[in-house]
């Protein structure tokens, strides 16, 4: 009698159940279904993990881009500085430079005030002397 059941298209399960499919394949079908599941599930996990890892990522990327531009800043601060020591020595150089001529001339003033002084010292002893 299943024989000619199944010449029809029906089938009885297990269970003496009457079924229009066949038993193993519609077991099949729902393991599949299971399997089906199961892996998209998987995937969905998989997906959540995956945009977990580009948050952090981006967020990474963007402290590694704030320190970078806060490295460039203070290299940048580091040359103005450099720059300004530059300047401040060379003018400390100019300074002392003026400085040094101004000493050269007061000291050659100062000899050419004591010839004067000597000079008169002289005269002055020879009016005294002649007197």
């Amino acid at each position: 009698m299943t024989e000619e059941l199944q010449k029809a298209g029906l089938f009885i399960d297990d269970i003496y159940r009457l079924r229009v499919q066949d038993p193993r394949i519609a077991n099949e079908t729902n393991e599949l279904r299971e399997e089906c599941l199961e892996y998209a599930n998987k995937l969905q996990d998989f997906k959540s993990l995956a945009e977990e890892f580009h948050k952090i990522l981006n967020n990474y990327g963007k402290d590694v881009e704030r320190e970078k531009l806060r490295a460039i800043a203070t290299q940048n601060q580091l040359k103005t500085m450099a720059k300004q020591r530059l300047a401040e020595q060379q003018m400390y150089q100019s300074k002392i430079h003026e400085k040094n001529l101004e000493l050269e001339r007061l000291k050659s003033e100062y000899q050419y005030l004591q010839r004067i002084e000597s000079e008169q010292q002289e005269l002055i002893n020879s009016f005294l002397m002649n007197q």
